[in-house]
């Protein structure tokens, strides 16, 4: 029987399946709007995390930023990550033939600590992230007073 998620992921320190699990509608819209922009890339989240394990993922908000890497850029960035050029090499081939409207190639960058997923098979696609938070786009600007909000709804 294998622990639950916060149990297993707490005993072995790798909190990112968590952190996407809660994160997956900004993921997807950055995804999909970076592709219909700027075409085929990686979606890249900086995250600020002080103690993974004290992290309740569930009501917490945790600290990141998101942008969309296009794939003339990535070379370059992947080697300020001090990244092995086979798994750069690797990585731009899997942006070259993954299905953008289906997957999302996301890179969590924690402390200059590289983690890079594939994510597919996903039950919300980069589409429906992107139009979800489209309809909603007012609940995800945080940086807004509720003041504000009501004003731009008018």
């Amino acid at each position: 029987m294998r622990p639950q998620d916060s149990t297993w992921q707490g005993c072995f320190g790798y909190w990112q399946i968590l952190f996407i699990r809660e994160n997956l509608l900004p993921l997807g819209h950055a995804a999909w709007q970076g592709f219909i922009t700027q075409g085929r890339g990686i979606v890249v989240c900086d995250v600020v995390l002080v103690d993974a394990e004290s992290v309740d993922w569930n009501s917490a908000i945790v600290e990141y930023t998101l942008r969309f890497v296009p794939l003339p850029n990535i070379s370059a960035y992947l080697k300020s990550l001090s990244l092995e050029a086979t798994l750069i090499e690797r990585l731009i081939a899997t942006v070259q033939t993954y299905e953008p409207a289906q997957a999302i190639l996301l890179l969590i960058n924690e402390n200059r600590r590289a983690d890079i997923n594939l994510l597919q098979n996903l039950k919300v696609s980069p589409i429906d992230c992107y139009q979800q938070v489209q309809r909603r786009w007012v609940e995800f600007q945080l940086d807004q007073s509720p003041g504000d909000l009501y004003e731009q709804r008018l």
